[in-house]
Parts: structure tokens; sequence; C-alpha cells
């Protein structure tokens, strides 16, 4: 009979060491939310980590030119902070979109983010946030996600100190909002004089659409103008980045088009 206990490892690397020794019978676990999704009715047989209370996984704050943000933090801390309002207002909005609010008191940052799916992931991908490990080195979010080898996220960090940027963020449901998302999509790009963007990025995720870059998507936006929204080539990327998902390509094309010519400045 499948057996699931849960320790309290005391520190990071105490969490790391016993994830390492367990392999795939051991898993970290914040609120668990995410976590669950993957169980088919029945837990199976895990020790689960419970890195909620690591001292080095809490709080939010500006620190070394950057937001740093706990991963032991919840989703609806994260939404209501001023600081996260104030230096990245898209992830704001994006926690605003995920689930119901005893949800989001419930799930955290990291758990979203190490599921792979999480609305999160677009904004945080978009916005070139980087993955602070146990032994506080810090690496780009994306160079995490593909190795995907158990390493505990400690914290996620953002650069602050950037010029204005052309951003949006927008959830696309299947129904009304709080349903699962069909896609999430992120967008940061600067913007010059002659309102051509350059520094283009952009980010999906979705159900059953594992969080990443487009990076036909962002070459093919770069120098374009907002007024011109991407057009046939715009599409053309789209069915590239996403050409498992030629449905969701389709949506993606047409959100960003739309988007971009109403697209929020200096965020």
């Amino acid at each position: 009979m499948p057996m699931t206990t849960v320790e309290f490892p005391t520190s990071g690397a105490d969490a790391q060491a016993r994830r390492s020794r367990l392999g795939s019978q051991g898993a970290f676990v914040g609120g668990g939310t995410a976590l669950q999704l993957a169980w088919d009715g029945t837990p199976p047989s895990l020790t689960l980590l419970d890195v909620t209370q690591l001292p080095a996984a809490q709080g939010i704050a500006l620190a070394d030119g950057g937001l740093r943000m706990g991963a032991a933090m919840r989703l609806e801390a994260l939404r209501r902070d001023a600081l996260v309002g104030q230096h990245a207002p898209l992830l704001t909005a994006a926690c605003n979109a995920i689930a119901a609010l005893p949800v989001r008191h419930l799930a955290t940052l990291g758990g979203n983010v190490a599921w792979g799916f999480g609305d999160t992931l677009p904004v945080l991908l978009a916005l070139g946030a980087c993955a602070e490990n146990v032994d506080g080195r810090c690496e780009p979010l994306q160079d995490w996600l593909e190795r995907a080898d158990g390493t505990l996220l400690i914290a996620l960090r953002l650069d602050v100190a950037v010029p204005p940027r052309v951003t949006f963020f927008e959830k696309v449901g299947h129904r009304a909002a709080f349903s699962p998302s069909r896609i999430s999509i992120a967008l940061s790009a600067g913007q010059d004089a002659q309102e051509r963007l350059y520094g283009v990025q952009v980010a999906v995720a979705g159900a059953g659409l594992r969080a990443r870059r487009l990076p036909q998507v962002e070459q093919a936006l770069a120098g374009v103008r907002l007024t011109d929204g991407g057009g046939p080539r715009l599409r053309q990327a789209c069915a590239i980045d996403l050409a498992q998902a030629p449905a969701l390509a389709r949506v993606a094309a047409a959100v960003i088009t739309g988007r971009l010519k109403g697209a929020d400045h200096g965020e």
C-alpha cells in the first residue's frame, strides 16, 4: 500500500542532501497544490520534504540591485506585496490570475515554478528571473528549469535596475476567471524613439505546455513597431516555437498581436 511521509528539514543544505539520498522517492513540497495535480487519485509512496519554514526561503526584499522573493512565499502574499507591485506588476497580475483565494493562501512561489506549468513562470521568464540555489548562487531560471535535476529552489531574483519597458501578461482560459489556463503569455521589451521593440523576451505556459521562452517569436518581434503587431512573420514564428501545439500557437499569435497595440509602458 502506498505510503507518504513528511519530513521537515531545518536548513536548505539538509533538505538538498536528503533529497539527493531519496532520489525519485523524495520530493520538495510547499503548499502541495501543484504536487497533487500530478497524482492520479492516490498519493504515491513518497517522502515529502516540507521546505516552507526554511529561513533562506522567506521574505521579499530589495537586495544587490534586485528584487529577491523567497521560494516559500505564498502566492497571495506575493500578490499583495508592495515591492512586487512596484517593481514587478506583471507578477502581481499573474498571481491574481491563479486559482481562487484559498489556493493562493496555500500555494508557494517555489511550488508554482518547480511544477513547470505555473502562471508565474511566463512572467518570470519574460523578466529574466534568476534562480537562487542552496549555496546562494544564481542562474538563469530557464537553465534551472531545463536542468530539472532536483536542485532546491531557495528564491527568485529579478533585476529592477532596468529602463522602462513595454510589458503585458495575459491568461487565456477555457471559461471564466480561475479556470485552468489554455495558455498564459508574458512579454517584456524595450522601445526606442521610433517605437521599435528591442530586447524582446516572450514566454508561455499552459495546460500540458511546459513553460518556455519563444526564441523565434522574440526574433520576429525585434525591430517591430507596436502599431504593426507582428503580422504574418509573428504567426509563422509562433507556429515554429509551438509546433507541438498548433491551436495554442494561433492563440499566442492573436494575443501578442492584439496586446502589443495596447501594451503597458513603463512597468
